[in-house]
Order: C-alpha cells, then structure tokens, then sequence
C-alpha cells in the first residue's frame, strides 16, 4: 500500500531533519503506529559536475546485447556530504538494468569515494548508496 501525504511543510532550514509520526486508526482505536518513522532532511541543491566522462570498462564488452561494465568518473563542484546518494538515469529503455548491479569505487586523479557503496536500481534510475565521506 501506498500512502501520499500532501502539503507537508518542510523545515524552516536547510539541513533540518524531523522524525514524524504515522498511525493507522479505526474511530479511535489504533491499528498500528510507528512514532519515528525515517527522517526528513533538506540539503543544498546538487553540484554541478565539472567533467563527465561515461565508457566501457576495460573489463566490458562492446558488443550489441552483450551484458557489460560501464565507468563513470566525473569531478564534482562540492563536497559530496556522507549519506547521500548518487542517482544515475538510464533514459533510453534499450539498455537493461538488474535489479541490484553491482558497484565500485575507482580512484580518479588519486582521489576515490569512501563507502561500501550498494546499488539498485528503481524504474530507469540507478541509485548508488553507502558514501561515507
């Protein structure tokens, strides 16, 4: 089941979180509740990247309907803060995506992401979490 919620008002400031609350009732009974449930946070609006460069990995396969490896390395304009997450869209639908690709982190210009990083996928996004720096 799911629920949207509608004019939320979000924190006065950025990087202010707030647990809420969610109950189920039947009259007055309550069915069920969950008095923290997840945390809300606002942050900056995302950098910009400096430079992007996406190919296939040297490990990869090029050939048409072959499963492959692809490298991305871009430089960003921030500090990517810990516990966000990377959102990679794949537009173009005659490319397949699995469910939980698997992820690495690669050092570029001798630098590199810390974080056990997981990766699923969700529609046509895939969203990299685990970054620790």
């Amino acid at each position: 089941m799911n629920v949207t919620i509608k004019q939320v008002m979000n924190p006065n400031i950025k990087g202010g979180t707030g647990n809420f609350q969610i109950q189920t009732l039947w009259g007055v009974n309550v069915l069920d509740e969950n008095l923290i449930f997840d945390v809300l946070g606002i942050a900056d609006s995302v950098g910009t990247l400096t430079s992007t460069i996406v190919s296939v990995a040297s490990s990869g396969l090029s050939n048409a309907g072959e499963i492959t490896r692809y490298t991305f390395q871009f430089k960003v304009s921030q500090l990517i803060p810990a516990q966000s997450y990377m959102k990679f869209t794949i537009s173009d639908p005659d490319f397949g995506l699995t469910n939980f690709p698997a992820c690495n982190a690669y050092a570029i210009n001798g630098k590199t992401i810390e974080g056990k990083f997981f990766c699923e996928t969700s529609g046509r996004d895939i969203l990299v979490r685990g970054i620790n720096t």
